[in-house]
């Protein structure tokens, strides 16, 4: 650790986190239970400044669309010193008509908190407004402590990290997402030497993110009246494009599964599978079904390992969609890529030190999902800001929504995320 304060500067901050137990957990509700779907969040936004002004911390938007903007907080340094920011993102899950409608579901999880005495539940807060509230909270105990860091700490809470991209009818930068925010954070001058994005690990780091092709598929029929409907024998001739979607739909299950397989593989980090599925499909006149569809499109989302062509995955996509019908159209809609960081040692050491110390013992091997998926890692490693994502367990993740929040784990995640700030900055 660094001895630019002494050890008993350390103790101060974390008895201030200590002292901010109930802080802690009221900000993750006052968030959580802040509504600004994704895309559109704003008020989001605008909970985290007056959280920062009430505290008497300075903070500043950069407004990115009238409904959209980041929040930037810094503990400024004397100078001499390394930065370092902490990173969360303001979005979660859609939710609202679109959801509701679409995926028939009005499950809370999805847009509120609660508690049930230590234990803090809901999505909003589980993905990623908890682990946001816990650098806030870090922040504030070092703001209080007034101790003399050399480099700066930058708390950021940035729009559009959720996976969106703007097609068909959903157009504009409120449908942007996978980096969006971050992206604008460091166009416009957030930088830092390190960067430490505040997610659920289950206390493990990960400095490799896979990346990101959505593609539109899309087959075509004719319109037929279900008594005059004629049936051609080869499938490509079919007038009902639904029925060749479920076709398509199939082989492109098969093909994901057998992409998995060949692009997996073992990092120092842990095991990589990028995986793939069709997450949409849209096709007829739900109230008018006795007409065949002239046009069944299919949605999918195919993860790729950094480094990838992703030109080549694509191809492979539409290789297998014309298999079944040669006129059948790929389309890409949005294409992110993965990116593996280098030079995250002296960030990583920092991060294991300070969760030996406070948590005990050394840091878990990440989970096939933690190198699996995109986080903002991945913008700030691809700019050079060595990055990697850190933070505390929350319980079951498989199914949307279900899982909590320790009070115990938030609280020594703050702890843990106070001396990671003060061996970098200090």
């Amino acid at each position: 650790m660094s001895d630019y304060t002494a050890p008993e500067d350390h103790q101060l901050v974390l008895d201030n986190i200590d002292a901010s137990r109930e802080l802690l957990a009221e900000t993750c509700l006052e968030l959580g239970n802040t509504y600004g779907p994704c895309g559109h969040e704003q008020p989001v936004a605008d909970a985290v400044t007056a959280w920062y002004k009430r505290h008497g911390m300075d903070s500043t938007q950069q407004q990115i669309l009238p409904d959209r903007s980041n929040v930037v907080a810094r503990l400024k340094g004397s100078g001499g010193g390394k930065s370092l920011i902490f990173n969360a993102h303001l979005d979660t899950e859609i939710s609202g008509p679109d959801h509701d409608n679409l995926m028939e579901s009005d499950d809370p999880n999805l847009i509120g908190a609660w508690r049930e005495g230590d234990k803090i539940f809901g999505h909003t807060v589980l993905n990623d407004r908890g682990c946001m509230s816990v650098f806030m909270v870090m922040g504030k105990a070092l703001y209080d402590a007034g101790l003399p860091m050399r480099g700066d700490v930058i708390l950021t809470s940035v729009a559009g990290e959720t996976g969106m991209a703007p097609v068909d009818e959903y157009q504009g930068l409120n449908y942007e997402g996978k980096g969006f925010g971050t992206r604008h954070l460091v166009d416009h001058g957030v930088r830092a030497d390190y960067a430490l994005v505040a997610e659920t690990t289950s206390w493990s780091k990960s400095w490799l993110e896979c990346g990101a092709v959505y593609l539109k598929v899309t087959l075509r029929g004719r319109n037929m009246y279900t008594p005059r409907l004629i049936r051609e024998d080869a499938l490509p001739d079919h007038p009902n494009a639904i029925v060749k979607g479920a076709v398509v739909a199939t082989a492109l299950e098969a093909w994901a599964v057998d992409y998995e397989e060949r692009n997996s593989y073992i990092s120092a980090l842990g095991e990589v599978r990028p995986k793939a599925q069709v997450g949409a499909i849209r096709g007829g006149v739900p109230y008018r079904p006795n007409r065949s569809s002239p046009v069944c499109k299919l949605y999918m989302d195919v993860r790729t390992i950094p480094g990838a062509d992703q030109d080549a995955v694509i191809e492979e996509v539409r290789a297998v969609a014309q298999s079944i019908d040669p006129a059948a159209e790929v389309e890409c809609y949005t294409a992110k890529a993965g990116c593996e960081g280098a030079n995250v040692e002296p960030l990583s050491d920092s991060v294991e030190a300070a969760f030996a110390q406070i948590v005990g013992g050394q840091t878990p091997p990440p989970q096939v999902a933690h190198t699996s998926m995109w986080r903002d890692t991945n913008i700030f490693n691809a700019v050079g800001i060595p990055s990697l994502t850190f933070g505390l367990p929350r319980g079951a993740a498989a199914v949307q929504g279900t899982g909590n929040f320790e009070l115990d784990d938030l609280v020594a995640c703050a702890k843990v995320y106070a001396k990671i700030a003060l061996d970098i900055c200090g």
